[in-house]
């Protein structure tokens, strides 16, 4: 989490015993993850204190909710004893005390014994069902009560906010379902308007293939205010490795396709034993899957009949958002090491068939690459956007991904070596009234400020720009949903190496007004 923290230092008081009470070292701390609306227990700020005996007490608090845009948008404030842990838990905290919403400076009062050494309170507010999109929630800590009733001045602290979005859901944490990891997002709608997401489950370490990784799914029929529990698709009872998903929704028929690699790491495939490809279908909108069909050979390696391929080293899908251009033809960017040296260039996988043969362009989109994204343009071009380090390069199809013109630099979209997303959000042809792009990346030097920017000429320039966490965060997806908003599934570095995280907001939040 992009953490602020404050130290007040202030001199221990000796009780009537002589003995040293509780050291008053206060350390305050505070997020800018978005808050969802309807949402329970969101984090306004959290302090500690510092105890040299177990018979010392917290009485009282006072506090204020400034940074709060609109003090409806709070049904409830609640402050919570989490412990000798910073990191909320709600389900272990204990409650201190409950608040109404109000101006100006609040006291509330309880006993609460504390342990020796760190002691951690958060408060607390639940979101109205009615809140605002785009207002912001915040609290500041004005001072706290110890047991011997003596008031202790908290005077230095950040005034951060916390914005508040249409959803807010944390997916996967570490531990969840007994794995250590969770990483790689993708997201789709499905047809019947279903969000789709698929996540690496890693078992045993945040690494890449060849390690323990299973893929999985989760489905939410409400927007994203409720998902299902995570369902496995491929690894499931065995140590070889499945990652890296890619998802697509074939519009011709209404079939999820999932594309991952498997078995192999990329530095130690070859031609004759090369990182597997392999793919998944769904017919009823992401309920169940199909057992996965190994399409390597049909792709690269010795066992593909394709003679340039056939030599390549290694190569697998782009995780994220595969696409599908208005002819119907489904399409996914390929990563590939053509030979010994480890230097990654860009192809295209196509299939004209519904995903029953693929097929790969010879035709390098760029050399030196990496992870990238393409989206088919309004007059039918395709764009790809392709990760390196400083910007975003971009290049263009004029005939579905066959053959690629010149690469060039895309100074809008700063790039820290990271995976992002590209999807086409509207288009003229399709009775809208503006085409719009919509790309997501870490706008950073680093793996933090996760940000969605806006293109209105095909993606030349990127005039606009929302960051969604400012923290460490990484890779990202996105998906328009039915009614309109933007959904976007990401890697959050809040606590752990990542959580998973779905956030829904509209065009309006993201163009502050602009656009709708």
């Amino acid at each position: 989490m992009k953490k602020f923290l404050f130290f007040i230092l202030i001199a221990g008081i000796l009780g009537p015993m002589g003995e040293l009470w509780a050291s008053d070292s206060t350390k305050v701390v505070k997020t800018t993850l978005p808050a969802g609306i309807g949402n329970p227990n969101e984090r306004l700020a959290a302090f500690r204190v510092v105890s040299t005996s177990e018979k010392e007490f917290l009485k009282g608090l006072s506090f204020n909710l400034l940074g709060t845009t609109d003090l409806a948008d709070l049904s409830s404030v609640k402050i919570y004893y989490n412990g000798t842990a910073e990191r909320f838990d709600p389900g272990s905290a204990r409650l201190f005390a409950l608040a109404v919403p109000s101006p100006g400076e609040i006291i509330v009062t309880s006993d609460m014994p504390l342990q020796k050494g760190d002691n951690w309170f958060w408060i607390t507010a639940d979101i109205s069902a009615n809140a605002k999109e785009g207002n912001q929630i915040g609290a500041q800590v004005s001072s706290f009560t110890r047991g011997d009733g003596t008031m202790v001045p908290v005077t230095d602290q950040p005034g951060d906010t916390r914005t508040i979005l249409l959803t807010s859901k944390v997916l996967f944490s570490s531990g969840d379902g007994g794995s250590k990891s969770y990483r790689i997002p993708a997201i789709v709608t499905a047809v019947d308007g279903s969000l789709v997401t698929a996540t690496d489950k890693r078992w045993n370490s945040s690494r890449d293939l060849p390690s323990d990784i299973d893929v999985v799914i989760r489905r939410s029929t409400d927007k994203g205010s409720t998902w299902s529990a995570a369902q496995t698709i491929a690894g499931y009872g065995t140590t070889i490795g499945y990652g890296d998903p890619a998802l697509v929704v074939n519009r011709k028929n209404g079939e999820i396709i999932c594309l991952f690699a498997s078995d192999k790491g990329w530095i130690t495939s070859t031609s004759t034993t090369p990182i597997r490809i392999n793919q998944s279908k769904s017919m009823d909108n992401g309920i169940t899957w199909t057992t996965p069909v190994d399409i390597t050979s049909q792709i690269y390696g010795d066992g593909c009949s394709n003679p340039v391929t056939r030599l390549w080293q290694g190569a697998f899908v782009t995780s994220g958002a595969a696409t599908q251009t208005a002819s119907g033809r489904l399409m996914a960017v390929l990563a590939a090491r053509e030979t010994e040296v480890f230097e990654i260039s860009n192809f295209i996988i196509y299939s004209d068939d519904n995903a029953a043969t693929w097929h790969v362009s010879t035709n390098c989109a760029f050399i030196k690459g990496d992870e990238a994204k393409v989206t088919q343009l309004d007059n039918g071009n395709i764009l790809m956007s392709i990760r390196q380090t400083g910007h975003r390069w971009f290049n263009i199809s004029c005939d579905e991904g066959i053959t690629w013109g010149t690469p060039f630099i895309q100074n809008d979209i700063i790039d820290p070596f990271c995976n992002g997303d590209l999807i086409s959000y509207s288009a003229k042809s399709d009775e809208y009234s503006k085409n719009r792009l919509l790309h997501s990346i870490p706008f950073a030097k680093s793996r933090e400020n996760v940000s969605v920017l806006l293109s209105y000429d095909e993606g030349f320039t990127w005039p606009v720009r929302k960051t969604i966490y400012s923290g460490p965060s990484a890779y990202s997806a996105l998906t328009k949903l039915d009614d309109g908003t933007i959904g976007i599934y990401f890697e959050v570095g809040e606590y752990d190496t990542y959580q998973m995280y779905f956030m829904r907001f509209s065009l309006g939040w993201l163009t502050g007004g602009k656009d709708k």
